[in-house]
């Protein structure tokens, strides 16, 4: 149905129901994957994030929610966008004090690029890092660790982002590093509305871009 929002809006018989980007004033909003998504399937309407804020809660949400961050994270994005919404987004998942965000626009095939730094407390091997994305992230058909050449081709024209992760492991405190791309038309875009709208309807999440 045509809309005079971002996203898409769709009809069950007489039940018209909306699913908006960017809009963090929408009674639901979030990552699909960090979110609970029970009270998705009777909502007349949400919001997922846009493109800067999915980058981010895809970097920080393991971390935050498993309440390991210790000092304000570094967000390099290589496109401008909204750095309200980032910031919201981030304190949806349980980091309130703020983040430093910074865009170097940088050409990479059109692909959405983020690296997300981050003061962590030890100790926090690799391994249990891998573990507490791959906990958060790991059933999902959207989200994917590589360990393949990092290029925009990994992403490119996909429906899924991925991402790469590394630590330097120290005491008291650790630095984690997050790369994020996605297609814009992907993840963190049409991708992402097609998996709400599943979501909702209680279907395949990849059902219509598989």
């Amino acid at each position: 149905m045509e809309s005079q929002n971002p996203g898409v809006q769709f009809s069950i018989e007489a039940w018209d129901r909306e699913i908006r980007i960017g809009d963090t004033s929408s009674e639901f909003y979030g990552l699909i994957e960090v979110m609970d998504n029970n009270p998705l399937v009777c909502a007349d309407s949400m919001s997922v994030p846009g493109p800067g804020a999915t980058l981010a809660l895809i970097a920080l949400a393991p971390l935050a929610q498993a309440g390991l961050i210790v000092d304000s994270p570094v967000l390099v994005l290589n496109f401008e966008d909204d750095h309200a919404e980032i910031e919201q987004a981030v304190a949806s998942v349980g980091w309130l004090d703020g983040l430093a965000i910074h865009a170097e626009p940088t050409d990479l095939s059109g692909v959405l690029a983020a690296t997300a730094m981050v003061c962590v407390r030890s100790p926090l091997e690799f391994e249990e890092l891998q573990s507490l994305y791959e906990e958060t992230f790991g059933r999902s058909f959207y989200i994917r660790s590589t360990e393949a050449a990092w290029t925009p081709d990994v992403v490119l024209q996909k429906p899924y982002a991925m991402y790469r992760l590394s630590i330097q492991t120290d005491h008291p405190t650790s630095l984690v590093t997050v790369r994020v791309l996605s297609d814009p038309n992907g993840k963190c875009g049409a991708s992402q509305v097609i998996h709400a709208m599943n979501v909702m309807c209680g279907f395949e999440e990849s059902l219509g871009v598989s």
